[in-house]
Formats: C-alpha cells, structure tokens, sequence
C-alpha cells in the first residue's frame, strides 16, 4: 500500500496563486465575447488573462512537493528542481542520492538546519526555508531532504513512519 504525504504549505500557495486567475478566467468565458474576433482585437489583454488563468493551474501543479512511501519499505521524496539546464538536474545530490531510501536501511531520523556550507556540500536545490531532515543511515553518509514545506504534524508522521520499521 502506498502513502502520499502532499506538502501543506505548497498546496496553500498554489490554490492562493490558481483561485484569483481561475475566477478571472472563468469570468471571462462567462461574461465576454470570445466567438467575436473584433471583440478579442480590441480586449486582447483579457485573452491573455484568460490563457494564463488557464495555464497556471496546469503548470503549476507538478510543482507541488510531495513524499511517498511505497509497501512501507521505500520512500521518495519529490520536489521539482528550478535549473537551467538538464545537465544541471543530472548531476543534482539530490536526485542522484538524497531523494530516494529504504526505510530498512535508517538507523535514526533528526531535524537540523544547514549553514552555507554545509549546503553548498550535501544538497543541491538552495531553499529560502531552512529546515532539513537529517536521515541517518545504518551503511553510508547520511542523507538531507528539504522539509520546510510541510506542516509540523506531516514531519511527526513522516518521521515516525520511517522509525517504526
């Protein structure tokens, strides 16, 4: 059985950022003239308004962070890396080896936050938060995942699920 923990903070941002262009957008189908070309010549500012509010809920959405843990035995951590190249994403720490593990392999789990140069050494993504779950494992060097976007109560729980294997 699989659990999805959806960061809190992510979910709130993006409805705060989707509800005013979707109202916008929706306001305009309803209430202009789309089938009326000289209408959209002259108000051509509300079609791009109507695009965007169109557009955002659907960009948006695979930005959200979220964690899953597969059968109670593998956990992923996804997050959405802001490069500008792919061969950046390709040599991230974090989706080479901060993102994925097995619960059998944690020995203990701790909240810390990083300095710079700890950052700079054991995470690639650089967050305005800095709140990070250090996960200690049984064999290798621990590993960093961003927590900063999910609530108090979904750290306890994540944190307890990956310690009560």
């Amino acid at each position: 059985m699989t659990k999805k923990i959806v960061s809190i903070f992510d979910i709130l941002l993006y409805i705060a950022i989707c509800i005013p262009f979707l109202t916008i957008s929706i306001s305009i189908f309803l209430f202009g003239r789309l089938n009326d070309y000289v209408w959209i010549l002259s108000h051509w500012y509300l079609l791009l308004l109507f695009a965007v509010g169109i557009i955002i809920p659907i960009v948006g959405f695979p930005l959200i962070r979220y964690v899953t843990i597969d059968d109670g035995e593998v956990v992923y951590f996804y997050y959405a890396s802001f490069t500008t190249s792919w061969e950046k994403i390709a040599n991230s720490i974090d989706e080479k080896w901060n993102q994925r593990f097995y619960i059998s392999e944690i020995s203990s789990v701790e909240i810390v936050k990083l300095t710079k140069d700890e950052k700079k050494r054991l995470v690639y993504l650089k967050h305005l938060r800095n709140k990070y779950l250090k996960i200690n494992l049984k064999y290798g060097s621990p590993k960093y995942i961003f927590i900063g976007n999910y609530s108090n109560l979904q750290i306890q729980k994540m944190i307890k699920l990956f310690v009560s294997k």
